[in-house]
């Protein structure tokens, strides 16, 4: 069986490497392999060619495709440990007629993968279908005989598609097989071949069994309502946003999409009869897991639901995922009169998932009318044989999901996330012992219309045959679930999925490279500045979810920091240390020539496949210039050579021959090789500078890609980014936001404020009053008395740079809606500090940033006026500590300034 691979959102494991050869101890042993060629008839062999085993498609001809055969060491990777394996095998269920049972077969070889979008999927789980008996039984969706059929299923990826793609081996994911011409594709086997288009990762809380029970329901639910309909998901408020999928469809070319199902597409519902939030739709047979997948996403889009059911076995199901009227089916003509007096004779949608009598009698339930809008019609089971007046009868055109790339990418990405948000309720899953060869008794159990409003599940491969041990091994250790597993520093699949809108805010954090962690205070920390400890901090951070990490720059001890690792150096050793993470170096300006700077950077950029990025630190601390023997310019100044460097260093790295004369550098004729890696959208690695003064907002705006801001008030944070957006905006110069914030996340607000309180109750007092007047000497010197620190209370001083003042204190809850605010005002990065980095790190990854993640699908942290009404307070000058920490301080005799 698999193990738990990875932390990760979704789950991740190792495959069998046995590939299916070793199925346990008991049972008579595997016989020799068996060519796919000889389970054809002599009449489809002849028919199809001498070629027809080998390769072919449905797609454009009309001809099923079975494509098995061996797989060859030359159509992978060399390093993939399942080629190593001599001649994998697998068991799979065939049909050799109609009316027959399923007979198995073992040692089977496995399907080849043809085009670089397709995987491989070992199989854990098989959901069954009606239409898994009823096109054996009345032949029909059976291209030739023998075959395999199979709908639903889930697995581990074993093979993943040769080109970049969410889908990565490991992943465990579940799909439908809706192409069921190509046998490759079908579910009844232990290795399935797929598309990463038209497979979803299973995240953590969902089992592999609920999975396994879900792709052909939400596949149908989804292109019913979306394509044939043209119900928008787009405007979804209470939920992840998901797709317009009419308006995708009807963006293609018509002769790329099959012939069968372009008037469907192109020419079923108008623009103008699309549904409406507020509209009604009648499903009836809701209580089927396509029907309640059905009611679900169209409360989603704001329709209201009336449902036909059996209460009696489905009303408390229909009632809990939100139906807003429910009519018992067993009489039908009551049940047209009610739905037709509950939507006052308005009722224009219907979708049928029973049968031809039950769609006739939903058909006289819809609004019928000679003008003004049409009523819609769609049948999943079968469509009246007469149309009425005013209805359209529609089809599902299930095709466009594995015909359509785009189309089915969609689809399956906005379903993992709405169960990442738990946007859906699962229906329920029934699980039959076996394996393959119980699937034969599962469906006559369907036959018998014993199972209503829930799936049949049939565990595959190394389970128990009921299927604990498979939920167990995918569930993860305990407390992990998955999805905050504990995996390797090198398993980032947690990182990437974390991170994977590009409209995200980022994270970094300051890296503890000088001693004394990131407060001035006497309390106990439980944070290290040496190597190993940084490099175990930078692993941890990257597993969940940071993006960037900020290397202090000391060149003297003061202040509580009486030791200090220069920065690139440590940059250096943490991104051989780690894959993805970001290092952004800091650099001063004066001890730092930026020839040698540049050269450096380039050199380590190169290394580190363009992981560096730059941090120009114009100075505030004036002995550790001139006890080096350096001049300690006035502000301005300092600013103006800081300006210089960061010109000469993209001039650097950018020109093939820099030449500058200014009046700090000159260089003529310099040729720096290698550069640093650049692409579109990074022509050098990433500039970051800080300061509050004019002069600092100046260089901002006219040289930086992004500008360091330290905790601010609401208003002092809009007039910072206003101010340095209008100068950008003068000079044509693009450039981000980065916000400071020290981070105390406890199970109450109470017990955090009580850590600050602690923390500035036990602050250094000389060290912090030094620091002081150091800063404020330097922000003091400014035109305008408004440089960094200028403002800063005694309390803000204890974190260096005002990290108290951005407010995330309080529980994980309360720091996540403040981020998405703080993403609403412009941040683009959120720079992070904490007291405890041994345990803190992983914390914020693990419960922070997900809720982030969560808050930013539904939509959140775009709209300023909406996220000021919902946090904005917190903000307010009149802190929480100053009313309910008093007693804290008094309590344990702490200074309070």
């Amino acid at each position: 069986m698999p193990s738990v691979l990875s932390s990760s959102p979704f789950l991740s494991l190792r495959p069998d490497k046995d590939c299916g050869r070793n199925k346990g101890s008991s049972g008579p042993p595997s016989p020799p392999s068996k060519s796919f060629r000889s389970v054809a008839s002599p009449a489809l062999s002849e028919r199809s060619g001498s070629n027809y085993f080998g390769g072919g498609s449905s797609v454009g001809n009309g001809q099923p495709s079975t494509g098995y055969t061996t797989p060859r060491e030359d159509n992978y990777d060399n390093d993939d440990e399942f080629l190593r394996l001599d001649k994998p095998q697998q068991d799979i269920l065939l049909l050799h007629g109609p009316r027959q049972k399923y007979q198995l077969e073992r040692s089977m070889e496995l399907p080849e993968l043809k085009h670089p979008d397709e995987i491989l999927v070992q199989v854990l789980a098989i959901g069954l279908n009606p239409v898994d008996w009823k096109g054996a039984d009345y032949d029909f969706g059976q291209p030739s005989y023998p075959w395999v059929n199979g709908r639903d299923f889930a697995g581990i990826v074993i093979r993943a598609p040769r080109r970049p793609s969410r889908v990565q081996q490991g992943d465990v994911v579940f799909g439908p097989s809706t192409d069921y011409r190509d046998i490759r594709k079908a579910a009844y086997q232990e290795y399935v071949v797929t598309t990463d288009y038209n497979v979803s990762r299973i995240p953590n809380g969902v089992s592999v069994k609920e999975g396994a029970a879900l792709g052909v329901a939400f596949t149908a639910a989804i292109i019913a309502l979306g394509v044939s309909f043209g119900l928008d998901f787009s405007k979804i408020r209470t939920g992840p946003r998901g797709p317009d999928l009419l308006s995708q469809v009807r963006s293609f070319d018509p002769r790329e999409l099959p012939e069968d199902i372009r008037d469907e597409i192109f020419g079923g519902i108008a623009s103008s009869e699309r549904p409406q939030a507020g509209d009604w739709i009648a499903v009836w047979g809701a209580n089927g897991v396509t029907g309640q997948l059905v009611v679900q996403l169209a409360k989603l889009a704001g329709l209201k639901v009336a449902c036909v059911a059996d209460l009696a076995k489905g009303g408390a199901i229909l009632n809990n995922i939100g139906a807003d009227f429910m009519v018992d089916r067993y009489d039908s003509g009551r049940a047209i009169e009610i739905l037709r007096a509950v939507t006052g004779g308005k009722l224009r949608f219907g979708i049928d998932v029973v049968g031809k009598e039950t769609a006739d009698s939903l058909q006289k339930a819809l609004q019928q009318e000679e003008s003004g809008p049409k009523s819609h019609l769609l049948g999943l089971s079968g469509m009246p044989k007469n149309k009425a007046l005013g209805v359209v009868h529609h089809q599902v055109p299930i095709k466009v999901f594995h015909e359509a790339p785009t189309v089915g990418e969609t689809i399956s990405r906005w379903l993992e996330d709405l169960l990442i948000a738990k946007s859906l309720k699962l229906p329920e899953v029934s699980v039959a012992s076996g394996g393959l060869n119980g699937v034969n008794e599962a469906l006559d159990s369907l036959r018998s219309g014993q199972v209503s409003g829930r799936r049949i599940v049939v565990p595959v491969g190394g389970g128990d045959g009921n299927g604990k041990k498979d939920d167990e091994n995918l569930q993860g250790p305990a407390g992990t679930a998955g999805l905050y597993g504990t995996g390797g520093a090198a398993d980032l699949s947690y990182h990437e999925a974390l991170n994977s809108d590009p409209d995200r805010i980022k994270f970094a954090y300051w890296v503890p490279n000088v001693s004394g962690g990131l407060v001035i205070s006497k309390i106990p920390q439980k944070t290290h500045w040496d190597l190993k400890s940084n490099q175990r901090y930078a692993q941890t951070a990257e597993r969940w979810g940071f993006e960037y990490a900020l290397s202090q720059i000391r060149f003297m001890a003061g202040y509580g920091a009486d030791s200090q690792h220069e920065p690139v150096s440590i940059s250096h050793a943490l991104l051989a240390a780690t894959e993805k993470l970001k290092l952004i170096v800091a650099l001063l300006p004066g001890p730092w020539n930026p020839a040698v700077a540049a050269k450096m950077v380039a050199s380590i950029d190169c290394f580190t496949e363009g992981r560096t990025c730059v941090n120009i630190v114009s100075g505030w601390f004036k002995a550790e210039f001139t006890s080096i023997g350096q001049w300690w310019l006035d502000h301005a100044e300092r600013y103006r050579r800081s300006r210089e460097f960061i010109e000469c260093l993209k001039g650097i790295w950018t020109q093939d021959s820099f030449t500058y004369r200014g009046d700090f550098y000159q260089f003529k004729d310099y040729p720096l090789k290698p550069k640093p890696l650049s692409w579109p959208g990074r022509p050098h690695p990433e500039i970051f500078q800080g300061g509050n003064s004019d002069d600092a907002k100046e260089n901002a705006a006219t040289v930086s890609d992004y500008y360091f801001m330290n905790g601010n008030t609401l208003e002092g944070f809009q007039a910072q980014i206003g101010d340095v957006k209008e100068r950008a905006a003068k000079n044509n110069h693009p450039v981000k936001f980065a916000i400071n914030a020290f981070v105390i996340c406890r199970e109450t607000e109470e017990e955090a404020y009580n850590v600050l309180a602690e923390i500035q109750g036990k602050a250094d007092p000389e060290a912090v009053e030094g620091f002081r007047q150091q800063v404020q000497n330097a922000g003091a010197s400014t035109k305008n008395n408004s440089g960094m620190w200028a403002n800063s209370s005694f309390k803000d001083l204890i974190q260096y740079n005002d990290g108290f003042k951005t407010r995330l204190i309080g529980t994980k809850e309360q720091i996540a809606e403040r981020i998405v605010l703080l993403k609403a005002l412009g941040a683009s990065i959120l720079l992070t500090a904490f007291l405890h980095y041994e345990e803190e790190i992983e914390q914020f990854g693990r419960e922070v940033i997900p809720l982030v993640r969560d808050l930013e699908k539904k939509g959140r942290g775009k709209d300023v006026e909406y996220e000021i009404e919902q946090t904005g307070h917190v903000y307010a000058e009149s802190k929480p500590e100053d009313s309910n920490q008093a007693a804290v301080y008094s309590k344990h005799g702490w200074s309070k300034k």
